[in-house]
């Protein structure tokens, strides 16, 4: 494990400021729950996207600088990389209501791109795994009472739990007429399963938010000297 390293709370002016107004906009960022939308909400909100906004600007120009136009100024002749310097500028005819149409092109070209190498990179990870994943049993000499998860390869249970759930759920969706006789305690488990899983997902998620509520609080008992940095 690795132990947090206290940092000596910052003497510059510059950086005290930072620190007390990054505290100032989260608290106005909070206060959303407490008092719904108000204009300390909306002014931290503004502040936020304008700030995200000119990063990323600056972020793309910097990459398209040195990706691009410095390798052509340089003299490598490589002249495919004033395609995408075209295709880049045309998106900003959004800005343009009767330009507008132009946009359409370079946007197309990249999620007909995106789509593709999405495909071509989706299917064996994340269905053809997770298929031999499901099928294939524990390894040898696992032993049948391993009911818990001390193997890095997964028990007897885990495997016989996943799989039963996998198949279940999968009758679930697929079976298109009505759920009738010995099909019925299949579906009706594979909607169970489900369930557990979307509650699963759930409760992973409160458990996120709560945990970034808790480092926030710690900030603020950080930049308030309560707590070391």
């Amino acid at each position: 494990m690795i132990a947090n390293i206290a940092v000596a709370y910052p003497t510059d002016p510059l950086a005290i400021a930072g620190l007390w107004t990054a505290l100032l906009l989260m608290l106005a960022i909070y206060s959303y729950p407490l008092w719904k939308e108000n204009p300390v909400y909306r002014f931290a909100e503004h502040t936020f996207v304008a700030t995200a906004l000119a990063i990323g600007i600056i972020v793309n120009l910097q990459s398209l600088m040195n990706t691009a136009v410095t390798p052509l100024l340089k003299g490598g002749w490589n002249f495919l990389l004033i395609i995408p310097i075209i295709l880049g500028f045309c998106m900003y005819f959004l800005l343009v209501p009767k330009q507008r149409w132009v946009s359409r092109y370079p946007i197309a070209i990249l999620v007909g791109s995106s789509l593709g190498l999405g495909i071509a990179s989706t299917p064996l990870p994340s269905i053809v795994s997770q298929i031999i994943s499901t099928v294939n049993p524990p390894t040898a000499g696992t032993s049948i009472w391993a009911m818990f998860p001390s193997s890095p390869r997964g028990d007897w249970f885990s495997f016989v739990f996943v799989a039963a759930g996998c198949i279940c759920a999968t009758m679930y969706f697929l079976l298109t007429y009505e759920h009738t006789g010995a099909v019925k305690p299949v579906t009706i488990a594979g909607r169970y399963f489900i369930m557990l899983a979307l509650g699963a997902y759930f409760g992973n998620t409160v458990l996120f938010r709560f945990s970034m509520l808790a480092e926030r609080g710690q900030y603020i008992l950080k930049v308030l000297g309560i707590v070391p940095l």
